[in-house]
C-alpha cells in the first residue's frame, strides 16, 4: 500500500474492470505460451491478471474506497450481463517494437461501451474523470517488446475464440512487483 507523502492516509492504486471466465483466461494463456517461443516481451501478464479495463482510477486514499464501491454498485445495478468473445489480437505501438500485445473482444460491444459510460459517469463526481482518449476494450497479454518476430498471422489468429457471460465488474487494487499483480477489492454483480 502506498502512502501519500503529504498525507498519513494509506493510498491504493485502483481500477475497475470486467473479469474473464476461467476458460477465456486459459485460452489466452495457451496462446501466449506458444508466442513466448517466438518473441520476447519484458513482461507477460499473469493469467489471473487478464481483464478488460473499464476505468483506471489511480492512487486513491483508503478512506474513499467505500464511496467508490457504493457508486460502482449503483452503476452496475442498471446494467444487465453481456456476452463477450475473445477475438483476434494486435499491438499498440510500432509493429517492430510494440508497447502492448493484446487480445481483442467481440460480442455485445455496445453493451460493453454502455457499461464503460455508466462507470465513468459514476466515478466522475468522485474526482475520477474519464480519459481523453476513446475507449478501446482489450485484454493486455504482454508489455514492452524486446525481440523476436511478430507476424501478422499470429496476431490475426489470436487465442481460441472463447465466449463467456460477463455478469460482474471488479474493483482491483494493483500490487506493484507482485505476481499476480491485481487483487480484488470488491466484485459487484451486474443488474443487482
Amino acid at each position: 500500500m502506498l502512502v501519500n507523502a503529504t498525507e498519513t492516509e494509506p493510498v491504493m492504486r485502483l481500477f475497475t474492470a470486467v473479469p474473464l471466465s476461467e476458460e477465456a483466461r486459459g485460452a489466452i494463456s495457451s496462446w501466449t505460451d506458444g508466442l513466448k517461443k517466438q518473441m520476447s516481451f519484458r513482461k507477460w501478464v499473469h493469467p489471473q491478471d487478464y481483464h478488460i479495463t473499464l476505468q483506471f482510477l489511480g492512487d486513491t486514499e483508503a478512506g474513499r474506497v467505500e464511496s467508490v464501491i457504493a457508486a460502482l454498485r449503483r452503476a452496475a445495478a442498471g446494467q444487465s450481463a453481456l456476452e463477450l468473445t475473445l477475438h483476434g489480437a494486435g499491438v499498440f505501438g510500432q509493429p517492430s517494437a510494440p508497447r502492448i500485445l493484446w487480445t481483442g473482444i467481440d460480442g455485445e460491444l455496445e453493451k460493453l461501451h454502455g457499461l464503460y459510460k455508466r462507470i465513468t459517469a459514476a466515478m466522475s463526481p468522485l474526482g475520477f474523470p474519464p480519459e481523453d482518449r476513446p475507449y478501446r476494450p482489450h485484454i493486455t497479454a504482454a508489455r514492452k517488446f524486446t525481440e523476436g518476430h511478430i507476424s501478422d498471422g499470429l496476431l490475426r489468429k489470436g487465442p481460441e475464440s472463447v465466449s463467456w457471460k460477463a455478469d460482474s465488474i471488479v474493483l482491483y487494487r494493483t500490487n506493484m512487483h507482485a505476481s499476480p499483480m491485481y487483487e480484488i477489492q470488491e466484485q459487484i454483480k451486474l443488474g443487482n
